[in-house]
């Protein structure tokens, strides 16, 4: 894998890139031009007009707009030959997921036998004094062919909606990203008239000035639905000609659904191997918080492996994809794109990969320490340590958040110039300072779009769990009533949301790497494909190109 580089192993001929000698008898890790002071010179020359043909705009003045000029190119430091970073995370990851194994050769019996006799016996313990307790016992009463057309409802129902969705996307990408946006302003001026109704005065005021706030704020950003507009579009038609990522991100959704349900067998049956053991609670609780940390870094290393995938496939279709001549039909180098993406990130990214999601899933296993906490603080009636634990809970929780969206753009840099953990994150931080609230307004609308997806998804599935159990007059032995419906409603929700969300997750990742390339490297854009960029330039010339002329 060291010799492989990043974009493939094709070589190119002369006439290919048409005189372009930078490309020339090359293999870089990403495609992306290496420059010396000559080349770099030549770039400089550019006349600024001759750059793009488009038509000049004018302003409210009548004097034409004139479009920002192209900078030299000067992306970062391409490395020419890969290589394996952070290694000691993924030797570290290795060796919980070894752990994992144990509790679960340990746990995974113990739940089979009690599916099979069709109740769980979990004994409770003294928190206190580490006595041992009473023994509780609980039945499901459902069969398999219960739960088996429960999750085929749900997820047919999530697979059916999503393929919907991303034909929307594809083809009515700016009435999407508006109806989207105003859908989340009646969102909350909903919520802020059922807090209302129930006379939670202050909950209500704070969702009517969310409402009020975003509804003005459209009036700000309207001017960047445009370039959202075009680069969903591209996203979703680079996906679907790449339908590789699509597989990739449902080969991520059965690994992480898969690992789920062997994770919860373990935690339900290593709860009953304390209770057989005669363990303290406390023991039981210190192993939980393990196996909610190994869930955590699992799903999150998955989830990226992902993106990380999705990012270099992207990358490669615009570094690497040539337009031609009278056409709009791209060419690549590889019919392989994704597969080759999805190697990299599986050997010589995978340290960083499980760096990053280290850091976010311990900040995320500390929240769940803290709501731990907050629970049984409530549930003893000491509010001091309630209020204390509640507040540690609401910060981890946003520190997580930051990390997390912090990590995606990071992640983006490892994919696609094959940097270290620490490397793409400076990287991504000279993102933030220089091109933050053209790339956050950015995500936000077509977050938006996102978001009302999964939303939508959540509400159809869960309306296919509740068709499902009222044909059936109930499930199980469960019976047919309110609290089992809800429930069935609330499990059928959560995978409708949960599938959409990760199956799409190729349209955030391809988001993500298009921005990067754009502001990192335009005039190799420009080069490869300049009707794509000539597109961007006609809906969006305010924008300032060329933060990696300042960054860097």
């Amino acid at each position: 894998m060291g010799q492989q580089p990043q974009y493939g192993n094709q070589q190119y001929n002369n006439q290919q890139y048409n005189n372009n000698q930078q490309y020339n008898n090359q293999q870089q890790q990403y495609g992306a031009p290496q420059y010396s002071s000559n080349q770099y010179q030549q770039q400089q020359a550019y006349p600024p007009q001759q750059a793009f043909n488009a038509p000049n705009q004018t302003n409210n003045g009548g004097a034409p707009k004139p479009y920002n000029a192209v900078p030299p190119a000067n992306p970062p430091t391409i490395v020419s030959k890969p290589k394996f970073h952070d290694l000691w995370a993924a030797a570290l990851f290795a060796v919980f997921m070894a752990g994992f194994i144990v509790f679960a050769v340990l746990g995974v019996p113990m739940t089979l036998d009690s599916l099979r006799t069709g109740s769980f016996n979990i004994k409770t313990s003294d928190a206190k004094n580490g006595t041992a307790g009473s023994s509780s016992s609980f039945s499901l009463g459902l069969s398999a062919g219960d739960i088996g057309g429960l999750v085929a409802s749900s997820v047919g129902t999530g697979l059916g909606f999503s393929v919907i969705y991303f034909f929307l996307m594809l083809n009515f990408p700016g009435p999407l990203i508006k109806f989207s946006y105003f859908f989340n302003v009646v969102m909350l001026a909903a919520l802020a008239a059922y807090m209302g109704y129930i006379r939670s005065w202050i909950a209500c005021a704070i969702f009517a000035v969310f409402a009020v706030l975003m509804a003005i704020s459209y009036w700000g950003i309207r001017d960047r639905i445009p370039f959202s507009k075009i680069v969903l579009e591209t996203v979703c038609k680079i996906a679907g000609r790449l339908n590789g990522t699509l597989f990739v991100a449902f080969g991520g959704v059965i690994v992480s659904a898969g690992f789920s349900v062997v994770w919860l067998a373990t935690v339900l049956g290593m709860a009953e191997w304390v209770s057989a053991k005669g363990l303290s609670s406390g023991v039981m609780y210190a192993i939980l918080v393990i196996l909610v940390f190994m869930n955590f870094w699992f799903n999150e290393v998955v989830r990226n492996t992902v993106h990380s995938a999705v990012c270099g496939t992207f990358a490669t279709y615009f570094f690497m994809g040539m337009q031609q001549p009278n056409s709009d039909k791209i060419s690549l180098p590889s019919n392989h794109t994704t597969a080759k993406s999805l190697g990299r990130a599986l050997t010589t990214s995978f340290g960083s990969i499980c760096f990053g999601s280290l850091l976010v899933s311990l900040i995320r296993t500390l929240k769940f320490i803290a709501q731990m906490a907050k629970n049984d603080s409530a549930s003893d009636g000491n509010i001091l340590c309630c209020v204390v634990a509640m507040c540690f809970e609401c910060i981890l929780a946003c520190l997580a958040d930051i990390l997390d969206y912090f990590n995606k753009y990071a992640y983006t840099e490892i994919a696609i110039y094959g940097k270290s953990y620490c490397e793409g994150g400076k990287d991504a931080w000279n993102l933030f300072q220089y091109k933050g609230i053209d790339m956050i307004i950015n995500d936000c609308l077509i977050g938006y779009v996102l978001g009302m997806g999964s939303f939508l998804s959540a509400i159809l599935c869960a309306f296919a769990g509740f068709l499902f159990v009222f044909t059936k007059g109930g499930l199980g032995t469960l019976g047919n009533g309110v609290g089992v419906y809800v429930g069935v409603c609330l499990i059928s929700a959560f995978i409708g949301m949960w599938l959409f969300l990760v199956l799409l997750e190729v349209v955030d990742s391809g988001t993500a790497a298009t921005f990067v390339c754009l502001a990192e490297d335009p005039a190799t854009i420009q080069r490869q494909q300049p009707r794509f960029f000539e597109s961007i330039q006609q809906r969006f010339p305010e924008v300032s190109w060329g933060m990696q002329s300042i960054a860097y």
